[in-house]
């Protein structure tokens, strides 16, 4: 039996064999097998390994397919132990892995070259498969596309545990080694400077090919990453939960590779509270919740990082340790003492929302898994992958961004409650009413040229291939002459309407103002002004300048040029321009919102815009044109020493990084900073000068790093 399962004996002699008998009873009839697997699974949430009833046990787990559940010394008869053995892939026996059966049918499929489109719940184990692969070393260079940046550090370290000898490339600037394993965003993949021969590429959250988003530039980018990675006629595996079929345009060959599973490993008790009044009644009710079960690990989900801020002023965590005090006098001192996030630590809770910093998102979901705080509240980016232990989550919401929650995102977020090994049952409590069950469709535009599919999806499709539809939706691009598609094309994700009306803008400008454009270095501020503002009026769409004009655009990178990246110094240079009712945490909040989705997203792609439309159109003219390569590092490197910027997806903190400068950190490119950082972190004399918290952060970012050259022997099953 499982040597993980440390809970108390269910129940003496009778009882226990009382039960399993019934459990076989369930294993005659094929439909209901699930039951039998999910009455196995709460029988070894309560039963504590050691009784003689353990073979039984052990045949009833490798029945219901179980294998990881069974006890690998003693083991009822050959038959058991060789359906264990078959299901411990030969790739992983030195973590002494061990697949359930679903798991074992979907990688033996991938291994004997088959492609693979796998919807299965949340704890299904489709990673590990992704482990499996890799450490199999079958394929050359394998793509991994993930859905966020918090993701690649993860996902690196995780494979680097694994020791295959492939270089792991998270970067387009690294260097790429013999063999290779690209795990990246859909942006960073459409950035490497050419295509890599291509054996397997794996897309995980694949369902965002077709995600009903209004405005989803990132949906058009993964849609161009599939494109391109499908014509390399390469092997794939798309992961997801909960779909149930293709749209009826995809390809057949698509639609064969679908498989559909159940298949759980963990049993998930549902609780609907939505019966209690909304507003202070409900929150009195979390508030006596969360006290009762202060012991467990507690996660509760909301809808917005606003409500998140909102929620942890009401309600009360569980410190356990004195990191958290610690941490929390240290993101006082070095983003600022009134950011709300300072005030959830001391109250033992720790947040999770896409406006905080990534090594702090890291740092967060560290303390939760280790049990030093034992509540988290998160808004929907922990459900995009990020690997969490929580008995209970508690949906505290019943929307996203004012959406209705749907069916499928409630079983995304219900899927966090248990965990192999850990939690055999996990609770989920939901203050609003469980939407139907409906049946979730993915479309996958650029394949079907559905109405989903944007323009900037559609131009990267040769002309011979557009349908009627497609053809006219884009016939005021295809048909103009102001802007070649080659240089539309190659600004994927970029609306082609607005790049054609930039290169418009240029035409009708005065001979001052074009002159403007064509600067190169560093720009004098009228320069980089007009370029910004070009951008800003005439190639970003109207959602994407939801909330910002230029002027403030303009006042906030010129505050983040002059702090020289100092969060700190740029919340105090905010702070006097607050709009009315603005708390400071709210400031802090609007500088990480814009250091994180202008300076590193927006303003970044808006310059490499402009930069190319008016190469080709001054060009034409006969013109100077201008180069903005240095002003783009500049701002996408948060105005920071030479790529520092890049080490907080690491889970180095900015403020920790610039202060390793002053004790030797520094390198020109990527892989020289992290050596130099390794280095750094070994000084004595650097240890010395850093508290006990950035000790913690210096040497889990370099404990992930050695991992890539020091891989472990032994392990078990997540």
């Amino acid at each position: 039996m499982a040597g993980s399962v440390t809970t108390a004996t269910a129940g003496a002699g009778d009882e226990v064999f009382h039960e399993l008998q019934e459990i076989a009873r369930l294993t005659r009839y094929p439909d209901q097998e699930g039951e039998g697997r999910d009455r196995l699974i709460r029988f070894l949430d309560q039963y504590s390994g050691v009784s003689a009833e353990l073979p039984i046990v052990d045949s009833l787990c490798a029945r219901f397919g179980l294998y990881p559940y069974m006890s690998p010394v003693a083991l009822p008869d050959e038959a058991s132990a060789l359906a264990l053995e078959y299901h411990s892939p030969q790739s992983l026996a030195k973590l002494g892995f061990t697949f359930h059966a679903q798991q074992q049918r979907i990688y033996q499929r991938l291994m004997d070259g088959h492609s693979v489109v796998l919807s299965a719940p949340t704890s299904f184990g489709k990673s590990v498969i992704v482990d499996a692969l890799v450490a199999s070393q079958k394929w050359q260079n394998i793509v991994l596309l993930v859905p966020t940046i918090a993701l690649l550090d993860e996902i690196r370290r995780r494979l680097s545990h694994l020791g295959t000898g492939y270089t792991i490339v998270t970067h387009p600037a690294q260097e790429w080694g013999q063999r290779n394993v690209f795990v990246m965003t859909q942006e960073r993949f459409l950035e490497l400077p050419e295509s890599p021969p291509v054996g397997l590429f794996v897309i995980d959250e694949f369902y965002k090919l077709g995600s009903a988003e209004k405005e989803g530039t990132r949906r058009s980018l993964l849609n161009i990453a599939w494109s391109q990675l499908r014509a390399t006629g390469a092997q794939y595996y798309l992961t997801g939960p909960n779909i149930d079929s293709l749209h009826e345009d995809v390809d057949s060959d698509l639609r064969e590779n679908l498989v559909t599973t159940d298949f759980k490993t963990v049993v998930v008790e549902l609780e609907d509270r939505s019966h209690i009044e909304e507003g202070v009644a409900q929150l009195e009710d979390l508030k006596t919740l969360l006290t009762a079960e202060s012991e467990e690990q507690n996660l509760v989900f909301v809808g917005s990082p606003q409500k998140v801020a909102n929620l942890t002023s009401e309600v009360v965590g569980v410190k356990r340790g004195d990191l958290v005090d610690q941490l929390a006098v240290w993101v006082a001192e070095n983003y600022h003492p009134d950011w709300y996030v300072v005030h959830a630590l001391r109250r033992g809770i720790g947040v999770h929302t896409g406006l905080l910093p990534r090594s702090l998102q890291r740092a967060t979901v560290r303390l939760f898994q280790r049990g030093d705080i034992g509540l988290l509240i998160c808004t929907s980016t922990l459900i995009e992958g990020v690997n969490t232990v929580a008995k209970n989550v508690i949906i505290f919401e019943k929307a996203i961004d004012r959406k209705p929650l749907d069916f499928f995102t409630f079983s995304n977020i219900r899927g966090r409650a248990g965990r192999m090994f850990q939690h055999f049952v996990g609770h989920v409590i939901t203050y609003s009413k469980p939407p139907d069950d409906s049946a979730t469709e993915v479309d996958i535009p650029i394949e079907t040229q559905s109405s989903l599919a944007a323009l900037s999806t559609l131009i990267q499709l040769h002309e011979d291939d557009l349908s009627e539809e497609s053809r006219e939706r884009l016939a005021a691009v295809l048909e103009q002459k102001v802007l070649s598609l080659d240089t539309i094309r190659k600004n994927k994700g970029l609306d082609p309407e607005r790049l054609v009306e930039t290169a418009s803008e240029i035409v009708r400008m005065s001979a001052d103002q074009r002159d403007l454009l064509a600067w190169t270095g560093v720009p004098s501020a009228a320069q980089a002004r007009q370029v910004l503002e070009l951008g800003f009026d005439s190639l970003l769409q109207s959602h994407q300048r939801r909330g910002m004009n230029f002027n403030m655009l303009w006042g906030r990178l010129q505050a983040a040029r002059v702090s020289g990246g100092d969060i700190r110094e740029m919340v105090e240079r905010q702070l006097p321009y607050a709009r009315p009712g603005q708390t400071p945490s709210d400031v802090v909040d609007d500088v990480l919102r814009f250091q994180r989705n202008w300076m590193g997203f927006t303003i970044p792609a808006m310059l490499r815009g402009v930069q190319s439309v008016q190469s080709e159109v001054l060009g034409e003219h006969g013109l100077a044109r201008g180069n903005y390569e240095y002003f783009l590092r500049e701002v996408e490197g948060l105005y920071l020493p030479n790529n520092l910027a890049d080490l907080e997806e690491y889970g180095l903190p900015l403020p920790l990084a610039k202060k390793l400068v002053q004790y030797g950190l520094r390198g020109d490119d990527l892989p020289a900073i992290l050596v130099s950082l390794q280095t750094v972190a070994a000084s004595e004399g650097t240890r010395r000068a850093l508290s006990e918290v950035e000790l913690w952060f210096l040497d889990d970012v370099v404990g992930g790093l050695l991992q890539e050259t020091q891989p472990q022997t032994s392990g078990s099953n997540p």
